[in-house]
């Protein structure tokens, strides 16, 4: 059975083209020692699901001599990760099973899943254009796609028995393509010259096809067995993908470049200084040696040897150069340096870290990745600057990224992970430019995350306060004048801090920035057999595009987005409003003195133009939206108590006796009606408007936007009745009843409490529904005639709230969210790959917004007395197209993703859809939300300024839930919203 790792040995093992090959080892572990007496070094053939154990062998360094390093990010692939290239904004990674998965490197999402070879993919390149990229595998075939569209152009399959093929180069001066094999075979191909005269082969033709006169012999008395093509794959891979499928010809062919397998291969352009534009071709082998080829005669003659360094006793597994110099990892944990002016070994980098399985040279120093997982680095003078540990298993492959704000090293293995590390080296990680990039947002993000700042637990008030004085450090570092206004005894302080505009002027209008740094608090028991939490909640996780951390969401990411972009456009000189922040420490414990502080400090917070919060949540996972409405919340307690002790009911129960929890079963009865469906408080629903047929219409086209994309919504109507439910709609809860300890299943309990909520609307007041409860509630009680009293406490209160759609801040906000949701620029949104398509939900990314027109419908406010309408924007879907797209199996990697509970906060949408870039809108959904946020009503009447609520996060978000999280697109994206709009307010 082919398996996911490659086996480095030195001489010239037979070589196996059946389906069933496996790698040869010289030596009877699967793991042997790189420290072995043997003649041959080997970078164990392991099974991906194998792990390399550090304790295994005492190469590994000690932990103190471990940098502290930490991921930016890391992606779990579908397989052992056995090579990977970059392409402008997309890495494309070749993993085991012989898939090509190609992810957004500004995001890291998912974009193309496709089967590229029969078995594992070992090596990828790309053109110098970054047109074409090329693949080998275990299958003897070298595949050529389009990096534009992932489909395939060209087939190469060779006439000789040749087995795995470990490495690619592409030559752009002579328009051919070489590759170096396991039979120590160098082979090449010219497409645009020996394409026109070499015929296709046949689907019998395919390496895995063929028979070999050893392996397939038959011997004394054989019987043949027959691997039958169960899943197709052979003529699926030869047939289904497009373009041509060609052979090689006979003459394109050098065997034994090599004594062993060719593992290593790379062109160099101006080695010599008679010819700038001469290319060479370096490769290098598991027999030590490394040769460097002519290829001034490869059409005529092939690669002509004109120079080799040799290295006995070890494998060369990686190449590497950097003007003159080649840099060579080797087996037993050795790097040479080479001079190839002089041809000179010019240095030899020996240390205990296994294999050096990958070699890179950044303009920061040399980078080795071994098969220990270790990285290390060292500076142009050979001095070790940084060891960390990248993978669980080996490192089989490395690239550095380029044209990006800065340079990221990516790492995979066969561990199944993909790793994104800071390239630069610990002495260059401060920037000196205070322009801030994305990756630095999160790593602020992931300090901030740590602080355990829970208002309601007495344990987290240093990390309460830590986390407000590292915010206030952060608004400092970019010019803001900050202030911690101290509301009352025993409460989180409150954070003001005030950006001027870049250009103050009498007519700059000032944005009010409400958020809060508290959080839900969140356990995590890693002992626990089924852990709530699959990692510590206060230190995040990058994974799969998506941050895991409480408070990542709500509202710790938002609120550095904005900041960030606030910083971004000082930089620029570009802010045109002043912004002010206001965020504070106890909203998740009721914001406790918040009205007071604001309301002494009101000279010090305005003049206030606008207010803006980010704390609520899309629809469905999708669709970007904008919240113009939130009902209000009445919190109220319900006590009845009675003179008398507890008493038996058996010695002292009578019919005619009034009860505690009998007289209050009777009131909360008589609230919700017969049908516990109805409010029974006088008057409770004279002010709710109406439903209009323009409403209606506007509910009903969020309904269709949704539609083509969840088909879960099985009936419409219901659907959008659902959402007026909650949206539009009164509401009371009773949330539970509560009487105190029986001592015996007889006792008669002294008194009883109900702990209600009612939920209002806008044409509703707080102040008004809350005095008609308790007179409602104490009108009630007296009809009872019981010797028992009544106490109805409101615990909080908090109005309704809907915003205009139309202001200019709704107006600033939906045309920011067109931009940044649909971008032109970017290589990836450039690109037509196949779908891909996966029985994971989350991993998947995004479909890009795209298509459909917009139309105004109206939804009322509410207020009857009131004629101002409010318009709702919607999308009116053009139709739907479904794109073709190769189904695979479920794995390792759809199975091992952070479990989530069912519940959400802001939707019962399932995350995962079926939109297409066809049938997703351009535009943001116009919501309302069923929850309440006391702050944003009390805000607008305090500085009489209009509010608009901008959702950052996804439905799936998991607020005040386990594995909290925010897709790392939407922190991008809400960055970049919020700095379009603080650009043209």
């Amino acid at each position: 059975m082919a398996t996911a790792d490659r086996d480095f040995s030195q001489g010239l093992p037979a070589i196996r083209t059946s389906t069933t090959r496996e790698p040869p080892s010289t030596s009877p572990s699967p793991s042997p020692s790189p420290s072995s007496s043997s003649n041959s070094s080997t970078l164990s053939h392991q099974r991906a699901s194998d792990k390399a154990d550090p304790r295994l062998s005492p190469s590994v360094p000690a932990l103190h001599e471990l940098s502290d390093k930490d991921v930016i990010h890391r992606i779990q692939a579908p397989g052992s990760v056995q090579a990977v290239v970059v392409d402008d904004d997309v890495l494309f990674a070749g993993v085991q099973g012989g898939h090509i998965v190609a992810w957004s490197l500004d995001t890291y999402e998912l974009l193309a899943t496709i089967p590229a070879h029969r078995e594992s993919v070992l090596a990828l390149a790309l053109s110098d254009d970054r047109s074409l990229l090329f693949s080998t595998g275990v299958d003897s075939v070298v595949n050529v796609w389009s990096t534009q569209t992932l489909q395939r152009l060209y087939s190469l399959h060779s006439p000789f028995e040749i087995g795995d093929i470990f490495s690619v180069v592409h030559s752009t001066k002579n328009q051919t393509l070489l590759w170096g094999a396991q039979n120590s075979s160098v082979q090449w191909y010219n497409i645009s010259t020996d394409s026109n005269t070499v015929k296709s082969p046949t689907a019998t033709f395919s390496p895995g096809a063929r028979k070999h006169r050893f392996f397939d012999s038959l011997g004394p008395g054989g019987s043949v067995n027959v691997i039958s093509d169960e899943d197709g794959t052979a003529s699926l891979l030869l047939n289904s993908h497009g373009g041509r499928v060609l052979t090689i010809p006979n003459r394109n062919y050098l065997p034994y470049a090599h004594k062993s397998y060719v593992y290593a291969m790379l062109l160099i352009k101006g080695l010599f200084t008679h010819d700038r534009e001469e290319e060479v071709l370096v490769t290098g082998g598991g027999d030590g040696t490394i040769k460097i080829w002519s290829l001034d005669s490869l059409a005529s003659t092939g690669p002509v040897q004109i120079a080799k360094f040799k290295s006995p006793g070890s494998s060369v597994f990686s190449l590497s150069y950097r003007g003159s110099f080649l840099y060579a990892g080797l087996s037993d944990g050795v790097a040479n340096v080479y001079n190839l002016a002089s041809n000179q070994l010019v240095q030899r980098l020996q240390f205990e870290c296994g294999d050096i399985s990958q070699i890179l040279v950044s303009t920061d120093g040399i980078l080795c990745g071994t098969t220990r997982g270790m990285i290390k680095r060292f500076n142009d003078h050979f001095s070790q600057t940084e060891c960390w540990k990248a993978a669980e298993g080996k490192v089989l492959a490395m690239a550095l990224t380029t044209d990006r704000q800065h340079d990221l090293l990516i790492t995979g293995g066969n561990d199944n992970i993909l790793s994104f590390w800071d390239a630069q080296g610990a002495s260059h990680t401060a920037l000196a430019n205070p322009a801030r990039s994305n990756d630095e947002l999160v790593n602020t993000l992931r300090e901030f995350v740590s602080f355990r700042s829970v208002a309601a637990n007495p344990e987290c008030v240093r990390d309460c306060h830590d986390a407000v004085a590292f915010l206030r450090k952060q608004c400092n570092a970019f010019g803001a004048t900050t202030t911690l206004l101290s509301p009352d005894q025993g409460v989180n302080p409150i954070l003001l801090a005030k950006f001027p505009a870049s250009h103050p002027s009498q007519s700059v209008k000032s944005v009010l920035f409400y958020g809060h740094y508290d959080v839900v608090d969140a356990e995590y028991d890693p002992t626990s057999q089924n852990p709530s939490w699959t990692a510590d909640p206060f230190d995040l996780q990058p994974l799969n595009g998506f941050l895991y951390g409480r408070g990542v969401t709500d509202n710790k990411g938002p609120i550095l987005a904005a900041v960030y972009a606030v910083a971004d456009l000082i930089q620029q000189r570009a802010l045109s409003c002043n912004v002010t922040f206001l965020v504070e420490g106890d909203e998740e414990a009721g914001s406790r003195g918040f009205r007071k502080t604001v309301e002494s400090a009101h000279s010090a917070i305005g003049p206030v133009d606008y207010i803006l919060l980010s704390n609520s949540y899309w629809l469905d996972d999708h669709i970007p939206c904008l919240t113009f409405g939130m009902r209000g919340v009445i919190h109220a307690s319900i006590t009845i108590n009675s003179n008398k002790p507890d008493l038996h009911s058996g010695m002292d129960g009578k019919s005619v006796q009034h009860e505690p929890l009998k007289d209050l079963t009777l009131l909360l009865a008589n609230l919700i009606g017969p049908s516990g469906t109805k409010v029974t408080i006088p008057n409770f629903y004279n002010t709710v408007d109406e439903l209009s047929e323009v409403e209606m219409r506007a509910y009903a086209a969020i309904t269709s936007s949704l539609l083509p994309g969840h088909p879960e919504i099985r009936n419409e109507k219901s659907f959008a009745l659902s959402l007026m439910q909650r949206w539009r709609y009164p509401n009371l809860t009773v949330h539970r009843i509560e009487v105190p300890e029986a001592k015996t299943a007889v006792t008669i309990s002294g008194s009883a409490t109900a702990t209600i909520s009612i939920r209002i609307v806008p044409s509703q007041t707080a102040e008004q529904i809350a005095s008609s409860l308790k007179d409602h509630l104490y009108d009630q009680f007296s009809r009872l005639q019981s010797s028992n009293t009544l106490n109805v406490n409101i615990r909080s209160k908090a109005d309704p709230w809907l915003g205009d759609v139309n202001s200019d801040l709704y107006t600033a906000l939906k045309s920011a969210i067109i931009d940044a949701w649909n971008p032109d620029g970017s290589a990836a949104s450039q690109r037509s790959f196949p779908e891909s398509r996966s029985s994971t939900p989350s991993a998947g990314a995004a479909p890009m917004a795209s298509g459909g027109s917009m139309s105004q419908q109206v939804i009322s406010t509410g207020n009857v007395k009131s004629t101002t309408q409010h318009a709702l924007p919607h999308t009116d879907l053009a139709g739907s197209s479904t794109s073709s797209s190769t189904s695979t199996k479920g794995t390792q990697y759809d199975q091992q993703q952070p479990h989530r509970p069912t519940q959400r906060r802001a939707s019962t949408l399932e995350s995962h859809g079926n939109f297409t870039m066809n049938n997703l809108p351009r535009e943001p959904l116009f919501i309302r939300e069923g929850g309440s946020i006391p702050a944003i009503s009390f805000l607008e009447h305090e500085f009489d300024a209009p509010a608009a609520m901008f959702p950052m996060g996804q439905a799936s978000d998991n607020a005040h839930l386990d594995n909290e999280r925010m897709r790392v697109e939407n922190l991008y994206k809400g960055r970049e919203v919020l700095k379009r709009v603080f650009a043209v307010l």
